[in-house]
């Protein structure tokens, strides 16, 4: 059974991702969030899949691939956070302004070597908390009881 406690914590205010281990900082990275027009969730998430390869494609969501703001994209070390499609991932596109502004289309971008190494390291069930995006995480989407306090959580169970 694996008891280590593995988090990531990622800052809008500093675009930066901190990766801690049992409550030891391990390893800290720039990335990009999502840009205004297709922010980032702010939230307590956990890790729901992991995709070493996958095609990320925006006529999924109504956005016609061939649109201004439409994409196919190959991309890599994906790990799921939402139900709605906010994933960490490898980014390499995005690079440039990873640390520096938001561009992404509501994804944590990391670089390709950041990727891998989150990817190689991250497990499901891993606890994600992204602060500062002005937009907070709806119920539901995704396992968002770890986004709950406490007693809101205990308010919803039928066990009172």
């Amino acid at each position: 059974i694996d008891t280590v406690l593995r988090e990531i914590t990622i800052d809008n205010a500093t675009k930066r991702l901190t990766a801690s281990q049992d409550g030891r900082a391990l390893k800290t990275m720039p990335v990009s969030l999502g840009k205004p027009s297709a922010p980032s969730l702010s939230g307590k998430m956990v890790i729901m899949e992991r995709l070493a390869n996958t095609v990320f494609d925006s006529s999924t969501y109504g956005t016609p691939v061939d649109s201004a703001d439409g994409y196919r994209t190959k991309v890599k070390h994906a790990e799921r956070l939402t139900w709605d499609g906010q994933f960490i991932h490898a980014a390499p596109w995005s690079v440039a302004a990873q640390g520096r502004r938001n561009v992404s289309h509501g994804c944590v971008n990391v670089s390709a070597a950041n990727g891998k190494w989150l990817y190689d390291w991250f497990r499901v069930g891993d606890l994600v908390e992204v602060k500062g995006t002005g937009h907070r995480l709806n119920a539901g989407n995704g396992w968002t009881a770890w986004d709950l306090e406490w007693e809101d959580f205990l308010a919803g169970s039928a066990l009172r």
